[in-house]
């Protein structure tokens, strides 16, 4: 997903997130049913924190992207104003 951000591959970065919600739920119901060895509790709470970091990056960008996609529908938006100021009848 992060790679995806990168590449600004929106649409895909969307699909993606579905899936990886769609698991997480699935691994949460499991997790209430179930006890973790010392030893897998350590390698889980690493992953977590991976996934944790690549989310924050993620987030990042798609924050940046928003901010431009918010530029650009306002300049759009002036764009119609002015356009229609100055339409003549």
């Amino acid at each position: 997903m992060l790679e995806l951000a990168r590449q600004s591959e929106w649409d895909r970065l969307i699909e993606f997130e579905h899936e990886r919600a769609a698991i997480a739920e699935v691994l949460m119901k499991h997790e209430e049913n179930s006890v973790w060895p010392q030893a897998e509790r350590g390698k889980r709470a690493d992953l977590i924190r991976s996934i944790l970091e690549t989310d924050s990056e993620v987030k990042s960008l798609t924050q940046a992207w928003m901010g431009e996609l918010q530029e650009l529908l306002g300049s759009i938006g002036t764009e119609k104003k002015l356009s229609k100021t100055y339409e003549t009848p």
